[in-house]
This record gives C-alpha cells, sequence and structure tokens, in this order.
C-alpha cells in the first residue's frame, strides 16, 4: 500500500504550499494538492473557493489577481500561494502527483503545465466534464474520478470515463462493495482521508492500492 500526503500533510504543514509538498515527498509515495484558476487566468495552488480560510485577505480565489495572491501568506507560515507551475517546478523527479482540478474549464492548460514532467501524475477530480477533457485531449494521461457521496454507480461512472483511478471516502472503501467492484476492472484504488495506522490496515487488507493522510502514518 501507498501513502499519499493530503494537501502535502495539511495538519503537520501549512497546506498546499511549496513547503509542505517538499517536506511530505521525504515521507510519503505521493503528493496531493489542489488547483483552480485565480482572477489574473494563472492556475494557483489552494483548495477553496474563497481565500478566506487559509489567507488573511477575503474573497474568492477566481475573483483575486496573482499579483494580490502573492501578498498574502498561508495559515500565518511566511509561505505564499503557488502556482502550479512553481509547485511542480519544486517537486522532487520521483515523487507521484495526484493533482485535483477543483474548478471546470481548467483541465486543457493542467495538461500543458505537466508537459516535460518526469513525475508520474494523476489528474483528478469531482468534475466530469474535467476528466472527460483530459481524455479527449490526452488518452495516455493518467486520470481518477473522486466519489462524491451523491454519486450513486462510482465504479461503472469511472470505466464510461476511462479512468485509471477511482477515489473515495475510506468509510465507504469499508463498508460498500466499490473496492471489490473497482478492483474486479482493475481501477487503481485510493482511500482518504484517514489518521490511523489501524485504518489504513484495514483499508489494505480490503483491496485498497493507496490511503491518504493529513498527517504521516506508517503503512
Amino acid at each position: 500500500m501507498r501513502l499519499i500526503a493530503h494537501r502535502g500533510f495539511a495538519a503537520t504543514a501549512p497546506e498546499n504550499t511549496i513547503a509542505a509538498v517538499r517536506s511530505a515527498a521525504d515521507y510519503a509515495d505521493a503528493v496531493e494538492f489542489d488547483v483552480r484558476r485565480c482572477g489574473s487566468g494563472e492556475l494557483v495552488v489552494i483548495h477553496d473557493e474563497t481565500i478566506d480560510r487559509v489567507t488573511d485577505g477575503v474573497g474568492a480565489v477566481a475573483d483575486t489577481d496573482l499579483s494580490e495572491l502573492r501578498t498574502m501568506t498561508v495559515l500565518d507560515s511566511g509561505e505564499r500561494v503557488p502556482t502550479l507551475e512553481e509547485l511542480l517546478e519544486a517537486l522532487p523527479p520521483t515523487v507521484e502527483v495526484n493533482l485535483e482540478m477543483k474548478a471546470e474549464g481548467i483541465a486543457a492548460d493542467v495538461l500543458e503545465a505537466l508537459e516535460g514532467l518526469e513525475n508520474r501524475v494523476v489528474t483528478t477530480s469531482f468534475l466530469l466534464p474535467e476528466l472527460r477533457t483530459i481524455r479527449e485531449l490526452d488518452p495516455d494521461q493518467p486520470t481518477g474520478l473522486l466519489v462524491s457521496r451523491h454519486l450513486e454507480t462510482p465504479v461503472t461512472t469511472a470505466v464510461e470515463l476511462d479512468c485509471d483511478v477511482i477515489g473515495a471516502n475510506y468509510w465507504r472503501c469499508l463498508t460498500t462493495g466499490l473496492v471489490p467492484r473497482a478492483g474486479a476492472v482493475d481501477l487503481e484504488i485510493h482511500a482518504w482521508s484517514l489518521e490511523r495506522r489501524l485504518t489504513a490496515k484495514l483499508l489494505e487488507l480490503r483491496g485498497v492500492d493507496c490511503v491518504s493522510a493529513d498527517r504521516p502514518i506508517r503503512v
């Protein structure tokens, strides 16, 4: 089983920052971070639709220019909200990447940013249009469907989208038939987000391939 550092181990570092991801890459098999478009058009690495929670600013990311974002720090850490290009350049070439697309209309620009990158990158999303666009533009790019609680046929949907990976809440992986059904069609299975090694062990016995955590745990 492999360990994914969720937002660069968000419980122990300023989430989705270069410092967090670099630090997490020393421990985890893969790092996960979130991408959306800011007001001036660049792709930036931030989870929420707004900047309110993680910076001292207020407003929607989509309405905030990069120049303004650069004046703010993430969770009073001194770290800035990075652009996607900046974060990718900072990654060690051996660490795997789970890149979650948080907004519609960014898939083509994400693919452009990934050109020439040595790392294995899985482009993931809850947003079906983004996964379709990735597949249409680059049939070889690994994709992953993230399963919302409202999605009733996750495995069927992942197969229809020609995904390589399916990701779901760890409780759903433990208590429903998602894992055996996904395994039967050769989908790589990711479970999020857990805190305890025992939970990881149960998921491994269940057949999960990767677990996502907010802090370093042994798997």
